[in-house]
Parts: C-alpha cells; sequence; structure tokens
C-alpha cells in the first residue's frame, strides 16, 4: 500500500527525495509519457547532490517539457510510504508559456496536455494526490 500526505509543519523535511512539478500549459494541465513505466505523470525528478529544491524543479521541469518561458512557483512538502519508510518531496506548480524541444529523450517519450488527470498514469496513488492538491492551489490562487 502506497501512503502520500502533505506535510503541514514550518520544518523542512531532509532529505528530499523527490520534486515534482504541476505544470499549466495552454488552459490544461501538462503530462509527460514515461518511457520506462509506460504511463503519464506529472514531470518529476530527484535532486542532484548539493542542488536546491526550486534549482532541481527548474531543471527537471526544463529537461522533461522542454519549457523555456514560465513560472515556478513552491505548493507543499509532502511525504511518500511504499512500505519500506517514508521519502521526502517538494511539489511545484509552473504556469509555461513557451515549449522547446525535450532534451532528456532517454526518459520522456512525449508531451501531452490535458483538462483533468489522464486515464493511464504511473504511479497512480502519487500522481493522484499531487494532481489533486497542485489543482486546488491553483484554483485558490486564481480567486
Amino acid at each position: 500500500m502506497v501512503t502520500v500526505q502533505l506535510i503541514n509543519s514550518p520544518d523542512v523535511p531532509s532529505p528530499l527525495t523527490y520534486v515534482v512539478i504541476a505544470v499549466r500549459y495552454k488552459d490544461g494541465w501538462l503530462f509527460v509519457r514515461h518511457r520506462k513505466r509506460g504511463g503519464y505523470e506529472l514531470p518529476a525528478g530527484h535532486p542532484d547532490h548539493g542542488e536546491g529544491s526550486v534549482e532541481a524543479a527548474v531543471r527537471e521541469l526544463m529537461e522533461e517539457t522542454g519549457a523555456i518561458d514560465f513560472t515556478l512557483e513552491p505548493v507543499a512538502y509532502y511525504w511518500v510510504d511504499t512500505g519500506s519508510g517514508k521519502q521526502f518531496g517538494r511539489l511545484f506548480l509552473a504556469c509555461v508559456e513557451s515549449l522547446g524541444e525535450i532534451p532528456d529523450r532517454n526518459e520522456i517519450e512525449w508531451v501531452k496536455v490535458f483538462k483533468r488527470l489522464p486515464a493511464k498514469i504511473s504511479l497512480p496513488e502519487v500522481m493522484t494526490f499531487l494532481y489533486g492538491t497542485a489543482v486546488k492551489h491553483f484554483r485558490y490562487t486564481q480567486r
């Protein structure tokens, strides 16, 4: 069983294992199709050694989507437990104005814009939870 929860504490969890970026593009949500996992997912990755979460999110967004012109804001810290202990991550929201070529073709087959969560997703418990959190955040900030 996979458990995902937001962290409602001012303390920053350490170490961060993941950064995940929910992406708004052309009035929809941009998802990447992961080559190995075969489903759609939010752009994501691991921070490199010594890299902060914001820098990692910018790098992953650009590598996996080809985003050129965008804004990025932090949404929340979270944890995931797949039965072998908690791993920590940080969710971001990006609003992308323009896309170029996808630099990371080894992992990402293509990107696609959806109006809602795609039916065929990778890591369904995690992606569903983080997508829902990002949608709520986006709607709240658009008031």
